[in-house]
């Protein structure tokens, strides 16, 4: 019954992941999410729902439009295959509970705003908000639930967890950020040129949203009520790490060093979320060498 069930959710999350291309296809662009119903981007063909099995339809189809043959992007069924995989791994952590639907949702963000990021270098700001809004409502249904057993602290309640993490996510990125931007003029008027790609911010305003998202959701290690700050810190001091391959190559290959930097955030997150502790212990050794 486990495995039928644990292949059921993972099918379930590759047809989240299906809706998350919708969602980054069109919400950038202003178009309903809801209608009209999927179609070919060149001939513009409704897709019949055979068509349209996440995973396994670009596989049948061998890439391409049934209809055009126009090549479909390989994108589409990566984003549900990662969608599909991280579905498992919740529920293989928390298995049907209320903590699954919170970061079922997270998680579907953190892809959505990736991608997104990738093409525009920029987010529709709503829906970091609409991630701050359900963590907070989910934190304060959970503190309810804890409230009714008697045995709990104040200060460990989800809510004034999740309060903590989004009050410190938002405030320490944007202090980053506004002191950033200032070096940044600063460079830039002593050198007496303009920046070589247009860039005058340390951090765009997404980034600060994200941070404040984060904030609400993790907590590290959970047993601490400051470990949503921790979470922050280890987000925001780990992406660089990711980011830098990147870098390394957009430098080399595309003669530039401008990057979308959410995807490397989310990365960040999901790392911190899966080994939080294993990494704040590894970092404190490193500190007590």
């Amino acid at each position: 019954m486990f495995i039928i069930e644990a292949i059921a959710f993972t099918f379930f999350g590759a047809c989240i992941g299906s809706f998350l291309n919708v969602c980054i296809f069109r919400l950038p662009r202003n178009q309903s999410i809801i209608t009209p119903g999927s179609f070919c981007r060149n001939c513009k063909t409704p897709i019949k729902w055979h068509d349209n099995i996440p995973m396994f339809s670009y596989i049948f189809l061998k890439g391409r439009c049934r209809n055009c043959k126009e090549r479909i992007s390989i994108r589409y069924p990566f984003v549900e295959l990662i969608t599909a995989v991280l579905f498992l791994a919740l529920y293989l952590k928390f298995g049907f509970s209320i903590e699954l639907v919170k970061y079922c949702f997270l998680f579907s963000l953190l892809i959505m705003v990736s991608f997104i990021d990738i093409d525009y270098h920029a987010i529709p700001a709503h829906l970091c908000f609409l991630g701050i809004v359900f963590g907070l409502a989910i934190s304060v249904f959970s503190s309810l639930e804890l409230l009714k057993t008697g045995g709990f602290e104040p200060k460990t309640l989800p809510i004034v967890r999740s309060g903590i993490g989004l009050l410190f996510g938002f405030g320490f990125t944007y202090m980053f950020k506004f002191f950033g931007d200032i070096g940044i003029d600063i460079y830039l008027k002593l050198r007496k040129k303009e920046s070589i790609e247009g860039e005058t911010e340390s951090l765009g305003l997404g980034d600060v949203d994200f941070m404040g998202m984060v904030g609400v959701y993790l907590g590290v290690p959970s047993a601490l009520v400051w470990g949503p700050v921790v979470s922050v810190l280890l987000v925001f001091f780990l992406a660089p790490f990711f980011a830098m391959v990147y870098s390394v190559i957009a430098l080399i290959f595309k003669k530039s060093h401008l990057i979308p930097y959410l995807p490397y955030l989310s990365l960040a997150t999901l790392a911190v979320f899966f080994w939080g502790e294993e990494i704040l212990k590894f970092v404190s050794r490193l500190i007590l060498i």
